[in-house]
């Protein structure tokens, strides 16, 4: 069977899903300021596909704060290319054939 505490959590419909299994809370707005990169950690995409209200970019703080910002600033694409830049350095290379 299913553990209850999941299958409540899945009633949250302000919630949507991310990677599969953890529901999230949706952005409602996004801020326009930048957020400077030292004090970011990761990102992830919110989409309204997920079942969200709108689509945004949302960033982790190093403090684990989230920030939701509007997806096609170039700032915000910028930052998504700089975290993507640092998450190919730190994963391990498996094999190279």
């Amino acid at each position: 069977g299913v553990a209850p505490h999941l299958a409540a959590e899945g009633t949250d419909v302000r919630g949507c899903m991310h990677s599969g299994n953890n529901v999230l809370d949706c952005c409602l707005r996004t801020r326009e300021t930048p957020i400077p990169a030292r004090i970011v950690r990761d990102y992830w995409l919110q989409l309204v596909q997920d079942g969200c209200d709108i689509s945004a970019a949302v960033f982790i703080t190093t403090k684990g704060k989230r920030l939701c910002a509007p997806l096609h600033s170039p700032w915000v694409i910028r930052l998504q290319e700089r975290l993507d830049a640092r998450r190919v350095r730190t994963t391990p290379v498996l094999s190279q054939t």
